[in-house]
């Protein structure tokens, strides 16, 4: 194939369904496309063994997938460096080097960041994304010579009951430093009352305080100001507090939907710009409710990889079909878990080793030896 017959695809992020894709290529590799993929880091995190990680139970590698070598693999361009802006309408892409390139096709697989809460000047607060960033602030805060500490985590979802109990575990020798979940809703609230039974066990036998139906209004350095003209004693302030939009959707001249992120049809392509796709949580499907959340960014993966080549090969694109009733797994700390399903939960140790043969299982996947395959 000439270089004048080549379509050029460029991927904007290491997500789940990009890596899927990598994984797919590197077993069948596609030289008629000129594909790039661009992120910041050389490696992502697997988010689902991150608990994990800050528990002490992985090292850090165990939980990183090599996107330069996958791309190696993969036979697709690895660019280290950060998209700045899309103009869709020239199919162009602007990066952080200064660089402009051209594409054929793009697809967009960046995640979604913490939703931000007001903090005045001289606030510690850390989101949970980037996890290098959230990482390194628990290695520095531990690198300080006095050990006592006041730590917040603030939301009720799966990720800030993960986050917390993990850190409760890795310093469960040291009980100065104390560690206070704060939710505005109930915890856990969108599973079973029998999920949120067990993850405030976990947090009582962990030693974690829960602060439910408690909104933070303002975040200060010491303390945060909470609903009601209450305030809580607080050095550090970890955000897990639901997904919103990064901010390169907003310097993207495709149609967005209400809820500021890409909006998609059933495919996973742009409503507005067929040669721009996108999964994970920074895309919504207008007419489909898909939570922002890892389960289901992962089982988008094989579909935009099908629908990629698909459309660059002139082939008919496949629907995401929609699965409400998709198993969820919860770390709590200790080699505990919980798994919930369409209402229903159950949580136990068992559960934990059974999670972490499927994280293992998963991460291996994007591990593996090409040339054995």
């Amino acid at each position: 194939m000439s270089d004048a017959s080549k379509k050029t695809l460029l991927l904007i992020g290491g997500g789940n369904a990009h890596v899927e894709l990598l994984r797919q290529l590197a077993i069948e590799p596609a030289p008629q496309h000129d594909i790039a993929l661009f992120d910041p880091a050389p490696s992502v995190w697997f988010s689902a063994m991150l608990p994990g990680v800050i528990a002490g139970h992985y090292q850090p590698s165990a939980a990183k997938i090599n996107l330069w070598a996958l791309c190696q693999r993969a036979r697709v361009r690895f660019i280290q460096a950060s998209i700045t802006e899309v103009i869709a309408d020239l199919q162009r892409v602007k990066v952080s080097t200064g660089e402009s390139h051209f594409y054929d096709y793009l697809s967009l697989d960046i995640g979604s960041i913490s939703r931000p809460i007001p903090a005045t000047p001289g606030s510690y607060v850390v989101p949970v994304k980037p996890t290098d960033t959230l990482l390194s602030a628990i290695a520095e805060r531990e690198s300080i010579r006095s050990t006592s500490l006041k730590l917040s985590v603030v939301g009720g979802g799966a990720s800030a009951v993960e986050i917390a109990l993990a850190l409760a575990y890795r310093w469960r020798d040291a009980p100065e430093k104390k560690i206070t979940l704060v939710t505005e809703g109930a915890l856990l609230s969108e599973f079973s009352s029998r999920a949120a039974a067990a993850a405030r066990t976990a947090c009582k036998r962990l030693g974690v305080a829960v602060q439910e139906d408690m909104r933070v209004e303002q975040i200060e350095p010491t303390r945060l100001r909470l609903s009601g003209n209450k305030q809580l004693e607080t050095q550090i302030t970890i955000l897990a507090t639901g997904a919103a939009p990064p901010e390169l959707l907003s310097k993207i001249n495709v149609q967005l939907a209400d809820d500021g992120y890409v909006a998609v049809n059933s495919g996973l392509q742009s409503r507005s710009h067929k040669n721009v796709f996108a999964a994970g949580d920074c895309a919504t499907n207008p007419k489909l409710v898909v939570p922002k959340s890892r389960v289901y960014a992962v089982r988008q993966g094989p579909l935009l990889a099908s629908n990629l080549m698909a459309m660059m090969r002139g082939k008919s694109l496949e629907s995401y079909v929609h699965d409400e009733k998709a198993l969820s797994l919860i770390s709590l700390g200790d080699k505990r878990a919980i798994a919930a399903r369409n209402g229903w939960s159950v949580s136990g140790s068992w559960l934990w080793h059974w999670k972490n043969r499927v994280d293992q299982k998963w991460i291996e996947h994007y591990a593996f030896d090409a040339e054995k395959r």
